[in-house]
């Protein structure tokens, strides 16, 4: 490209090139998301879930004293709160774990809690009454096929991502086993792993 400087002179002239900048890399042992949403984010979560199931279980009996389509709109109502309210803030937490693991992971988040909820619906007597005989022994092991599928897709992508990992029995006062990362808690059982920063 000719262009003219100051003097009228003809130059010759070419745009210089952007260079991108480097993307900025995690470190290792983080997640994406900070620990204050992340702890915002749960205290969110677990109050929606707690109230919306706390007025379905109160508006629930109320629709039983009242007669007509208002009676029915509140049993609606409670059985929508009560589902809602296990549902929703289930799947945004799977959602956003995946998420805070690796961006698009949020994916095997929602088909961890469909596998949930299909196993639940294949063996209670609501799921019976809805699918049939035929199809609730399917939606039960297909469910908990595709829990574990997604239980072992959160540990491969959280391997690679480098992410904090432990395992623990779902009860109070169960230690944790810390399988990749540190702990500062003297109940938890630290593996031997390339994030333990107490290694010497």
């Amino acid at each position: 490209m000719v262009k003219k400087d100051s003097t009228g002179r003809q130059i010759l002239w070419a745009p210089t090139r952007q260079v991108a900048p480097a993307p900025v890399r995690r470190p290792a042992g983080t997640y994406r998301f900070s620990d204050r949403f992340i702890k915002t984010a749960t205290t969110v979560l677990i109050t929606l879930m707690l109230v919306s199931v706390i007025a379905g279980f109160i508006i629930g009996p109320l629709s039983d004293t009242v007669d007509g389509e208002a009676g029915d709109a509140l049993g609606i109502t409670a059985a929508v709160l009560v589902i809602g309210g296990l549902v929703v803030p289930l799947l945004l937490a799977a959602v956003l774990g995946g998420e805070a693991i690796r961006a698009g992971a949020g994916i095997i988040g929602f088909f961890l809690i469909a596998g949930l909820f299909a196993a639940v619906a294949g063996s209670t007597e609501p799921g019976l009454e809805l699918l049939g005989p035929a199809w609730t022994p399917w939606a039960f092991w297909g469910g908990v096929a595709l829990m574990a599928l997604s239980v072992i897709a959160f540990w491969i992508v959280g391997w690679i991502a480098r992410v904090p990992m432990w395992l623990q029995a779902p009860f109070t006062g169960s230690p944790r086993v810390v399988v990749r990362g540190s702990s500062d808690s003297p109940t938890d059982v630290v593996l031997p792993n390339d994030l333990d920063e107490r290694r010497p």
